[in-house]
């Protein structure tokens, strides 16, 4: 976790101020004049942070318990939440409700200064992980001149401008009970109010991942845009509507929605090839020098191959969907292009892929070394995530997707159907 002296030169760092050393010291803030009304005395024009205070405020939260981007105690619990509604985003808030019968108060609004600090603390932790200017640099939003947020109808001090310069609401339940709950009854207590605000108010609440999603720390698979490259001509013709689903794949910001629309790209060729498999294993078997149309064993064993080969999935005709993910990645996907571009994309995800499975729904790990079974590992790895994905019965509980609580290991799929979809929309293109 993050030394005490980490946070207090983080801080210093977001209002300006570098190259403090390790000591007792306040901190003294200088505000621009021309933020503040000329009325204001000049002593005004500066606000201190008490050293004292500071390392009280941060001996707090390290006191407190937390999980990802949860902060709590038995009596209080609070977390950042995403209105992602420009509107209304700075209007109506707090939301206060209070439910008198069970000793529980809501409080939807800014973040209190003790999240505050543990958010930062959070991002000082993601800070020393990364490598190199990542290392140092801060998330953008932190990097805007502290200024912009100061108002002369505001005391100003840290508790006032720090809730604004993170720039999100948090969801807070106070427990005024005289027993303690857990952290299971304070989830419950947010699922209720998160539903019943946008059952009433026609708006998500949307949770965040973690610290990086919430901040967008991590630029790992987004890459150097190359502009000299899209300056080229394109010499091919695509498929419009996988076109569609690939543009749909990019334009969102949700792991589920990229993995769908990737795995569209890939099912729309289903029916196309597994008839050209089909065909032509079936050619292969009756034009065979062993076959013979009078030989009745050697009929029955055609019309038992057909009748396998077309398992139903339904009653479109469509042949097992596994065997056709098979199909189509052996048509159209090199194993080593895919490892190529999947490390374009990401670097870190062909290991990955080899050593870890999908968890919620125990897809398995790719060896890309086994020239036999790869393409079967990578259709059963994909199918099964995407099946956890679609399908949601309770009794499936340990086969199915548990949106926010398993998003950030989807995200870890995306390259993988991303680089697949994209190499079956080239490889299927024409020249023109």
């Amino acid at each position: 976790m993050a030394t005490f002296f980490e946070i207090k030169q983080l801080i210093c760092r977001l209002f300006g101020i570098r190259d403090i050393v390790d000591n007792d010291e306040d901190i003294t803030v200088d505000i621009r004049p021309w933020r503040v009304s000329s009325s204001n005395e000049q002593e005004n024009y500066q606000f201190v942070i008490v050293n004292a205070e500071l390392q009280e405020l941060y001996d707090k939260v390290c006191s407190m318990r937390n999980d990802a981007l949860e902060l709590y105690t038995g009596y209080y619990y609070e977390v950042g939440i995403d209105l992602n509604y420009p509107i209304i985003r700075n209007q109506e808030f707090p939301v206060i409700s209070e439910d008198i019968a069970n000793s529980i108060q809501y409080e939807l609004g800014v973040p209190t200064i003790e999240y505050c600090i543990y958010l930062l603390i959070q991002i000082k932790d993601t800070m020393n992980q990364q490598q190199g200017r990542n290392s140092r640099v801060l998330p953008m939003r932190l990097r805007r001149p502290f200024d912009r947020y100061v108002s002369t109808n505001d005391n100003i001090s840290l508790a006032t401008l720090l809730p604004k310069m993170i720039g999100e609401l948090s969801l807070k339940i106070k427990n005024m009970n005289s027993y303690a709950k857990d952290l299971s009854s304070f989830r419950n207590y947010k699922t209720s109010f998160v539903f019943e605000f946008m059952y009433k108010s026609g708006i998500a609440l949307i949770e965040f991942t973690d610290i990086i999603d919430m901040f967008h720390m991590n630029n790992s698979i987004r890459g150097k845009l190359d502009v000299t490259q899209i300056g080229t001509p394109p010499l091919r013709k695509y498929t419009n509507d996988v076109v569609d689903y690939y543009k749909q794949a990019l334009a969102s910001n949700d792991p589920y929605i990229k993995f769908i629309s990737f795995y569209h790209v890939m099912e729309y060729f289903f029916d196309e090839v597994f008839k050209r498999k089909l065909v032509t294993d079936l050619k292969d078997k009756i034009t065979h020098p062993d076959f013979s149309y009078k030989n009745e064993d050697k009929i029955y064993d055609i019309a038992l191959f057909v009748k396998n080969r077309l398992r139903m999935n339904d009653e479109t005709g469509q042949g097992n969907e596994l065997e056709s993910l098979k199909y189509v990645l052996s048509e159209y996907i090199s194993i080593d292009d895919l490892k190529v571009r999947i490390d374009a994309i990401d670097l870190n995800a062909l290991q990955y892929y080899k050593n870890n499975k999908v968890l919620f729904c125990n897809a398995p790990v790719i060896n890309w070394s086994d020239t036999q079974g790869v393409f079967n590992q990578l259709a059963r790895r994909i199918y099964f995530t995407r099946n956890s994905l679609v399908h949601s019965k309770s009794g499936k509980n340990k086969e199915r997707y548990r949106p926010y609580q398993d998003e950030k290991q989807l995200q870890l799929e995306i390259p993988l159907v991303k680089a697949v979809a994209e190499l079956i929309i080239i490889n299927s293109s024409e020249i023109f």
